[in-house]
């Protein structure tokens, strides 16, 4: 297998695996909204630590999401302007918008990382755990989005030729 084959398979790989965590994590906080829903309403006795467990699952789930969305190319983009210019044009603002992200993702992590050591050994209240797993997927987040930004461009995925004619608009 050609290096670029290797390097698509590892991309893709790992971001199966990052879906595989969102899915679960999606699981995990319905199952508790709902548990917590049902014990407060019906049973008339909440837990105390739901809420922070679900916020801890949405933030994982929310950052994890957008860099799997970055090698996906799911991500919003307006490309009505992109596609009156010459294709080599294009791709140039495809790597441009590529490299954006890539830009994004480490101010993320980069930001993430202060807020870790900004947190210290704090815990959250309710739950015991780490006040710093709040911030942690800012690190892996942008660490993978980082990644998937940088691997479009070196897989060339992000290149109009890719696209179907009526799409890519060239022709």
């Amino acid at each position: 297998m050609a290096l670029r084959g290797r390097l698509a398979w590892g991309l893709d790989w790992l971001n199966r695996l990052a879906a595989l965590a969102c899915h679960v994590l999606l699981v995990i906080i319905t199952t508790i909204t709902v548990t917590q829903v049902f014990l407060r309403f019906v049973l008339n006795s909440p837990t105390s630590w739901s809420e922070e467990i679900s916020l801890l699952g949405l933030i994982w789930f929310g950052l994890l999401a957008v860099a799997v969305g970055i090698r996906r190319h799911e991500h919003v983009a307006i490309t009505f302007f992109r596609d009156l210019l010459p294709l080599p044009l294009a791709r140039g603002l495809d790597y441009l918008a590529q490299l954006a992200m890539a830009a994004f993702m480490f101010t993320v992590m980069y930001y993430g990382a202060d807020l870790i050591a900004l947190t210290g050994v704090q815990v959250l209240p309710a739950s015991g755990l780490a006040k710093s797993l709040l911030y942690l997927p800012a690190i892996v987040g942008g660490v993978l989005g980082m990644v998937n930004a940088f691997g479009n461009i070196v897989l060339r995925d992000v290149t109009l030729a890719d696209l179907p004619p009526e799409v890519a608009n060239v022709g």
